[in-house]
């Protein structure tokens, strides 16, 4: 399911991308961006988002105006080395392309991000370790920092989608 949302700016937040590089709404600034909220240890949703982003990007060309931005729902578990495998498994170099971000910050820091954008993390302990569910959503921005469009689903209608990129070129 979309939401076509014009015109709404998105919360501002400010975190660190996996290499240290601050990542906030002002440095999205200027190109398009595809949020989404995941963890680098997930085994089954993160992953799925990752591998329909990576299809989507290749779809289109690897365009360099698109990026791709993980914010961490377990910011204290998601290591650098945790995030570099996620993408590894992906056959995504995020070093040499830096179009592909995984930001995490403190909990607090975190924790705002994930409150502003409706997202709710569950966190239920099993025998085999804690089993980590966030909302799922993946939030569309446009170059002016807006909400261009909203998905409640990684399984994305592909025409809906691309729409919702074409569309941020059209004038508003």
């Amino acid at each position: 399911m979309v939401a076509a949302v014009r015109a709404e700016t998105v919360p501002p937040f400010a975190l660190i991308n996996w290499d240290g590089r601050p990542v906030s709404t002002e440095s999205l600034r200027g190109r398009t961006t595809i949020l989404v909220f995941t963890f680098a240890k997930c085994v089954f949703a993160c992953p799925m988002v990752t591998f329909q982003l990576k299809a989507l990007d290749e779809e289109l060309g690897s365009p360099t105006g698109l990026s791709y931005l993980h914010v961490s729902v377990n910011p204290a578990g998601d290591t650098r080395s945790e995030i570099l495998s996620h993408f590894r498994k992906h056959d995504i170099d995020p070093r040499r392309d830096p179009r592909w971000l995984f930001a995490t910050g403190s909990e607090a820091q975190t924790a705002a991000v994930l409150s502003a954008y409706g997202i709710r993390v569950q966190r239920t302990s099993t025998p085999q370790g804690e089993l980590i569910e966030p909302t799922i959503k993946v939030v569309v921005i446009d170059p002016q920092g807006r909400l261009a469009a909203t998905f409640d689903s990684y399984q994305w209608n592909r025409e809906e989608m691309r729409h919702a990129l074409a569309s941020l070129s059209e004038p508003r």
